[in-house]
């Protein structure tokens, strides 16, 4: 009620919270872990699943009420085998598995993230006058989101960093 631009984390949100969020057009950033995560951080299997099972179930339940999110991560370790960002995309496993679909994971990462952050009229979205953050896959990530996980070409204000 106090008129946050987001709520990070948001473990332990009624349903009665999230519709409040929604109605104030707040955003949630649950950094949200998959229980791969949550074992890398040294939870016990039952308590990894329990936490990964309540980070699936906030999901569901904030985007059936309709609560904006942008996609946002905490993650501090790396999981065993992969580098800071694959970690990061591990994530994804805790969206997946709240049905939430695809295309709407990918404006949570972008046109959302870019409101949130209060430069929507900079970028977010591929359009004459806006900055030319692009990342190329090889599959259609509004599909199958986890062709995010594999990127050919990065081009950062207009400039390309990374081309396969």
């Amino acid at each position: 009620e106090g008129g946050a631009a987001s709520i990070e984390h948001g473990d332990g949100l009624t349903n009665e919270q999230l519709q409040l969020m929604k109605d104030r057009g707040t955003f949630l950033v649950g950094t949200d872990f998959s229980f791969d995560n949550w074992y890398a951080y040294g939870m016990d299997s039952a308590t990894a699943s329990f936490l990964a099972d309540k980070i699936v179930d906030r999901l569901k339940r904030a985007y059936k009420i309709g609560t904006k999110m942008a996609f946002g991560t905490d993650i501090i370790i790396d999981l065993p085998g992969m580098n800071r960002i694959q970690s990061s995309l591990k994530v994804l496993e805790s969206w997946k598995a709240a049905n939430i679909p695809a295309p709407y994971i990918l404006q949570t990462m972008t046109i959302y993230a870019a409101e949130l952050l209060g430069i929507e009229k900079q970028r977010g979205i591929l359009e004459p006058g806006y900055a030319a953050d692009i990342i190329a896959v090889k599959n259609n990530p509004a599909e199958n989101i986890d062709a995010v996980k594999t990127v050919n070409f990065v081009m950062k204000d207009g400039r390309i960093i990374k081309s396969k």
